[in-house]
C-alpha cells in the first residue's frame, strides 16, 4: 500500500507525514512560523523573561496546550463511529483531532524543538534579522516534505 493510502489512524511511521496534503502542510508550518514570531515579540516586549528560569519551559506548556486543546475538546465530543481519511485525502480541519496519539508527540516535539531553538537565538541575537533568518530556515524544514515530494 501507497503510505499515501493509508487512513490516518493506521499512521505507523515517522514518514508517512510526507504525504499530507501540502495545504494540510503548510498549516502546520504556519502554526511554527507564528508561534517564532510571538516568540521573539515577546522577548523583545519583556526582555526580563530572560532571567526567570521557569519562563521557557512555562511558555512550551502554553503554546503546546494551545496546540493541543482543540484535539482534546474535539475527541471528547467525537463519536465512536468515526471514519478515517487518507493522508492523501485529509482535511485540516475536519481530521485534525484523528491521529494516533504518537503523531501528537511528534507534533509537540518538533514545536518544543522550534521554540527552544527560537528562544535560544533570539535571546543571543535580538535583532530583526535574526527572526527573518529563523523564520526562514523554519519554513524551509517544515514544508521541505511538500517539497520534496513534489521534486521526485
Amino acid at each position: 500500500m501507497h503510505p499515501a493510502d493509508k487512513k490516518l489512524n493506521e499512521m505507523n511511521r515517522l514518514g508517512d507525514m510526507a504525504h499530507f496534503p501540502a495545504i494540510v502542510n503548510a498549516g502546520a508550518s504556519l502554526n511554527i512560523l507564528i508561534t517564532l514570531a510571538v516568540t521573539w515579540l515577546l522577548l523583545q516586549h519583556y526582555p526580563t523573561l530572560a532571567y526567570l528560569p521557569y519562563a521557557l519551559p512555562l511558555w512550551i506548556v502554553a503554546v503546546l496546550t494551545a496546540n493541543l486543546l482543540p484535539v482534546i475538546v474535539l475527541r471528547l465530543i467525537s463519536r465512536d463511529n468515526t471514519t478515517y481519511s487518507t493522508l492523501r485525502d485529509m482535511d485540516f480541519f475536519r481530521d485534525q483531532h484523528r491521529f494516533s496519539d504518537w503523531v501528537y508527540l511528534a507534533a509537540s516535539a518538533n514545536m518544543t524543538f522550534w521554540i527552544i531553538l527560537g528562544w535560544t537565538l533570539f535571546l543571543t541575537f535580538p535583532a530583526h534579522s535574526t527572526l527573518y533568518a529563523t523564520l526562514a530556515v523554519a519554513a524551509l524544514a517544515t514544508f521541505s516534505p511538500v517539497l520534496l515530494r513534489k521534486s521526485t
